[in-house]
């Protein structure tokens, strides 16, 4: 496998990540969620909604709709430089399931993982110009304005790489690459050959260039508690399925967390039924010992009768 080093010093793989191809080079992969390839439901691809003032909204559309981001680590090579690397990402596998924290996978031997291992600060970039839902019918993207443009938006999450470890998580991260990413089945596969982890991001900061006038003020408890309104976001359909698995990525927690008060009120219910057994039992167990005092007293008294007949002591 060929390789090539960058000005920090990086060795890159041929392809970064053995040459697997993301989509079509131009982001008409965003356009094929489902096709023969193993997908779940087609999804449209639809004009930006109008935001307004909801900033928050906006940046989690953008994270939504992106197939590729910027991750931007501390170089473990050369002390003090920054190393940018191009990945695939996927946040859920629709817009109404995303959560905000997209999921990306880098395999081993990708100088990322390496700077990951030694230094888990990262940031992930985002472009509406790599968007092909902003791609207007002549080809340009933003609406015709240079990406440069404040109004052609720019994210950036600033935060630290997390590798997934819950196993139904990575089976999440790996359905809804399954959904998005169809041409790049080693996404969705468990990996690269050579190895790798799923990650996403604990988020600490967000800069967000939407509109000229500077950056919008938005705060990741404001991004993370955004929710999808189906009825604000007219066309955009619920995620399509990968065998019949699921796939709902916010919902994930709350499945577990149901799963959870499920166990709960069962254990619960269990104890006072038991309790009330233990009840019963116990008025069950008193009366029988008050009923064999009688029996045992009558007994008594009767043998004394008996034995004092015997002796000719009875009056």
């Amino acid at each position: 496998m060929g390789a090539n080093t960058d000005s920090s010093g990086h060795e890159h793989s041929d392809g970064m990540g053995d040459g697997h191809g993301h989509g079509d080079g131009s982001g008409g992969g965003h356009g094929h969620h489902g096709d023969g390839s193993g997908g779940g439901k087609l999804q449209p691809q639809l004009p930006r909604p109008n935001f307004g003032k909801d900033a928050a909204g906006h940046a989690r559309w953008i994270v939504a709709k992106s197939l590729w981001t910027t991750i931007t680590t501390l170089s473990s090579k050369s002390e003090g430089e920054a190393f940018g690397n191009i990945r695939s990402v996927v946040d859920g596998a629709c817009f109404l399931s995303s959560s905000g924290l997209p999921y990306f996978y880098v395999p081993s031997p990708d100088p990322t993982a390496v700077d990951i291992k030694k230094d888990n600060s990262i940031t992930l970039t985002f472009t509406e110009a790599a968007l092909a839902e902003r791609v207007g019918e002549d080809g340009s993207p933003c609406g015709g304005m240079d990406a440069e443009d404040p109004t052609c938006a720019k994210l950036t999450l600033i935060g630290h790489a997390k590798p997934l470890e819950d196993h139904a998580e990575i089976k999440l991260a790996e359905n809804a690459f399954k959904i998005q990413h169809p041409r790049a089945s080693w996404l969705s596969e468990g990996g690269a050959h050579t190895g790798g982890l799923y990650y996403t991001l604990h988020l600490h900061e967000i800069m967000f260039l939407r509109n000229y006038g500077g950056f919008a003020q938005v705060s990741p408890d404001e991004y993370l508690s955004w929710k999808p309104d189906p009825s604000k976001l007219p066309g955009e359909e619920q995620c399509g399925t990968v065998e019949g698995e699921y796939l709902n990525q916010t919902d994930y927690p709350t499945s577990m967390s149901s799963s959870f008060s499920f166990y709960a009120i069962s254990l619960v219910f269990a104890a006072f039924i038991g309790y009330i057994f233990v009840v019963l039992s116990a008025g069950k167990v008193k009366t029988l010992l008050r009923n064999n005092r009688k029996v045992y007293a009558k007994a008594n008294y009767e043998e004394i009768i008996e034995l004092e007949v015997s002796k000719g002591e009875v009056c």
